[in-house]
């Protein structure tokens, strides 16, 4: 597969971005009810995961008459329905895998879907959250940004500390600097161009890219 797009039950009230990302390769993975956002681009899910409590049991048929692939989990589980999609990419050869929708009325679940990406298991995935204007990667080496000169770009360390953080293209520069997980120092820098590189030595670091 090219490209794997995971849909989350969270609000997605503009649809029209997320569906640029989309072709004939794209593998369309509905956790649960965020089955309703393929659905709504007039699209068809290669999988619908979860334990589908919050999807109807009329569009449960009407996924399995059109040969859907279910794959249904207990409801008392460890594991979040979008880290069930996250793991089902895992083996499917995918060059990109891309979550939406995990923002809702629950912080709990948007919390835990960010630190979910700094698990060891997908430090191989090339994994980016697209919410509304928003980008979000979780970067261990480097990372290349496109965008507009002014764009906002903040720098959040995960877990612990990050070194040897080092920044072109931003407005306030870092050279092997070390971003503390305590600190706000990374918040809203802005892009000074069309590119801009962020590359660390240490640590883990999410990125949040605003268009």
């Amino acid at each position: 597969m090219n490209r794997a797009i995971i849909f989350c039950n969270g609000d997605l009230t503009d649809l029209s971005r997320i569906g640029k990302y989309i072709d004939k390769k794209t593998l369309l993975i509905g956790c649960d009810g965020g089955t309703s956002h393929i659905l709504s681009l007039g699209l068809m899910p290669h999988v619908v995961i979860g334990d589908f409590d919050s999807i109807s049991s009329k569009t449960l048929r009407a996924l399995k008459d059109k040969k859907v692939e279910l794959i249904k989990y207990p409801k008392e589980k460890d594991i979040t329905d979008s880290e069930l999609g996250l793991t089902y990419t895992i083996g499917k050869s995918c060059r990109e895998i891309i979550i939406t929708g995990i923002r809702g009325t629950s912080t709990d679940h948007f919390l835990g879907n960010l630190f979910m990406l700094a698990k060891k298991q997908y430090a191989s995935l090339n994994i980016k959250i697209v919410e509304g204007k928003e980008e979000v990667v979780l970067v261990r080496k480097h990372i290349r940004i496109k965008g507009k000169k002014s764009d906002i770009v903040s720098l959040v360390p995960i877990g612990q500390n990050v070194s040897g953080v080092t920044t072109k293209g931003l407005f306030y520069p870092l050279k092997n600097d070390t971003l503390k997980s305590s600190s706000a120092r990374g918040i809203r820098n802005r892009m000074t161009g069309k590119h801009a590189e962020i590359s660390i030595q240490k640590g883990t670091l999410l990125v949040i890219h605003r268009l």
